[in-house]
């Protein structure tokens, strides 16, 4: 993969096309990057001793949320000539899928490895004259290569095979499939460009169409192939698994449909470590020694950590009980699995930072903060962050089938002590809104009944569905009218352009209090670090691209339609949203362009009000 023959970028190996995914290639071909057991040579790359601890990546925050996981930066093919260390270091991958046809005469070969891509021009029609290719080979001429088939099947537990071709045509048809006699060709009807124009043939006479083979019934969760008795495999190509017990049907889809790979990326804004003095770093030591012989059950008592670290403060005025405390639950819960409950306060610690003040030579970290009276007429806003520096870690931790809901598929057959992940440079602006003047708006009724919309479609798509917080849908479209105005703005383009919300999801008493969204531009090559996002930030330039982007909103080129909509988008998560007003490309939006809705930030045709840049009570 990773080659001078097949060059893919370091950071799509994370997404779109990490560990599981369908790579497609020159020549017709496709593959499939195989698990991280087979990475570097089958090697720890954490090994002290091996070649490969240089392609580490260090954030210790991060690692602490992920169990202590290490995050390891997919390699850069090399030559000996460039670097004669680290040279040739190859991602692998499998072929995959494994069944490839001829366009010309349609024979059908389930390919290995190393297999030739060209027809083997077998006679398989049982015609006197053979056809085109295996006259080809007779005269020893260069038969066509073939390519991959188009249709594979998934199911919600990660699996992935091919489209069972035989069993298919032979069950449709009644016949017995024999594999030492039959062959199975393809052919394409000139009078249809649907799915019944794609006929297979076997030479015992069975055949079959592609008509009907991606039913899907939603409701009693049963495909086509399940009607036809054919069950998923549990086959885990990437892993090297060609086998495991499933309970769940098979659904037929193209290969290069989105639904075949859903990546569970994990994102973190670097938040450099408080310095800790002598005093402090001595009582956290003396504490976390204190309490780890006195844990019951394995359960932590923060009241008891509490309580030693203020009794150990009393004695000494140098020590920091505050940040004393935070380090010592941080290092008792290091080695603990944390789940997305806890991603509100994982921002929450970001949020704390990037709407103060932070600057110090050397630091991958520089944030100037502005209160909003030094700006004209932002009265929705407490604060404007510039943050000239900052660093992105990006972590690659499983991946989904047929949906994001369903279950996460295993990057790798072992438990590895590391995870792949990519580094981002770049700069960003920080929007702090005036929480109390949210609280205010979002208590509104008819606020709360057209969110719900959202939470009724979303519970009818996927079963079950908790109520969404008016503040988040109103930040998430406010951010996705500013990237695009911010695009036309500041010279970036609006996929190299990000956002990171600042605000919980759904409405929970519990979740801390925070209210932003942090837009941003990260990467790892130059665009990721030119400076003209912070310069538009500034006084006297950001009014007027918020004012357009909001005036931008009001209107659509597929309104009355788009205003009007009671649910559109992936599960009808979205109101008023579709590509023409406020999509972003996939890269820009964290939520997968859903819980979006201009109606929240300008009112709709029938009520002005309800718009939060509408509401007079608010200005």
């Amino acid at each position: 993969m990773a080659t001078n023959k097949y060059p893919i970028r370091k950071s799509a190996l994370i997404s779109p096309w990490g560990v599981g995914a369908i790579v497609p290639v020159p020549n017709n071909e496709t593959f499939m990057v195989a698990g991280l057991d087979f990475w570097f040579d089958n090697k720890n790359p954490l090994d002290p001793q091996g070649k490969y601890l240089s392609y580490e990546i260090i954030d210790e925050r991060l690692s602490e949320r992920l169990a202590g996981k290490r995050f390891v930066q997919p390699p850069e093919f090399l030559t000996k000539d460039q670097d004669g260390e680290h040279a040739e270091i190859r991602i692998p991958a499998v072929r995959f899928p494994r069944l490839y046809y001829c366009p010309v005469c349609g024979n059908i070969e389930e390919l290995g490895p190393m297999s030739d891509l060209r027809c083997p021009g077998d006679n398989r029609k049982g015609k006197p004259e053979g056809t085109y290719c295996s006259k080809k080979k007779a005269a020893r001429g260069k038969t066509p290569l073939m390519v991959p088939e188009r249709f594979v099947a998934i199911c919600e537990n990660g699996h992935i095979e091919d489209f069972p071709i035989a069993e298919w045509v032979h069950r449709k048809s009644g016949k017995e499939y024999d594999p030492s006699t039959c062959k199975m060709y393809r052919s394409t009807g000139r009078n249809s460009a649907s799915l019944t124009g794609i006929r297979y043939t076997c030479t015992c006479g069975a055949s079959a169409t592609m008509r009907g083979a991606f039913d899907w019934d939603e409701v009693k969760q049963e495909s086509a192939l399940s009607k036809i008795g054919y069950k998923c495999n549990g086959k885990m190509p990437w892993l090297g698994i060609d086998g495991s017990e499933c309970d769940r049907p098979l659904r037929v889809v193209q290969r290069g449909a989105s639904n075949v790979w859903f990546p569970d990326i994990i994102s973190s804004i670097y938040i450099p470590e408080p310095e800790i003095n002598g005093e402090t770093r001595e009582c956290i030591e003396k504490v976390v020694k204190r309490v780890e012989s006195q844990r019951k059950n394995g359960e932590i008592d923060e009241e008891m950590i509490r309580s030693h670290v203020v009794s150990l403060a009393d004695w000494d005025d140098n020590i920091d009980k505050e940040l004393a405390f935070k380090t010592i639950i941080h290092k008792l819960k290091g080695g603990e699995e944390t789940s997305e409950k806890d991603e509100d306060d994982y921002r929450k610690a970001e949020y704390d930072v990037l709407i103060r003040d932070y600057e110090k030579e050397g630091s991958e970290l520089h944030v100037r903060n502005y209160d909003s009276s030094e700006y004209n007429g932002l009265w929705f806003l407490k604060s404007i962050s510039l943050i000239s520096k900052l660093r992105e870690t990006r972590v690659l931790t499983g991946f989904r089938r047929m949906s994001p809901q369903a279950t996460q598929a295993p990057i790798s057959d072992s438990n590895n002590s590391w995870l792949p992940a990519i580094k981002n440079e770049g700069e960003g602006i920080m929007f702090c809104f005036d929480i109390e003047k949210l609280k205010k708006w979002a208590a509104r009724d008819d606020v709360k009944r057209r969110v719900d919309k959202i939470r009724q479609n979303v519970q009818y798509s996927v079963g079950r569905c908790d109520e969404i917080s008016p503040s988040f849908v109103l930040i998430h479209t406010f951010a996705h009218c500013l990237i695009t105005e911010l695009s036309n703005e500041s010279g970036y383009s609006t996929a190299s352009i990000r956002e990171r919300i600042y605000c919980p999801k759904f409405c929970n008493e519990d979740a801390p209090e925070m209210a932003g969204v942090l837009i941003y531009t990260a990467s790892g090559d130059s665009e990721g670090s030119l400076g003209g996002l912070v310069r538009q930030g500034k006084a006297g330039r950001i009014e007027e691209i918020i004012r357009h982007a909001l005036h931008e909103a009001e209107w659509c080129s597929a309104d009355p339609v788009c205003i009007q909509s009671n649910g559109q988008g992936i599960d009808g998560a979205n109101l008023a949203a579709c590509h023409n007003c406020t999509l972003l490309p996939e890269t820009s939006c964290e939520n997968r362009n859903t819980f979006l809705d201009r109606g929240l930030l300008v009112g709709v045709l029938d009520d002005k009000s309800i718009g939060f840049f509408n509401n007079e009570e608010n200005n």
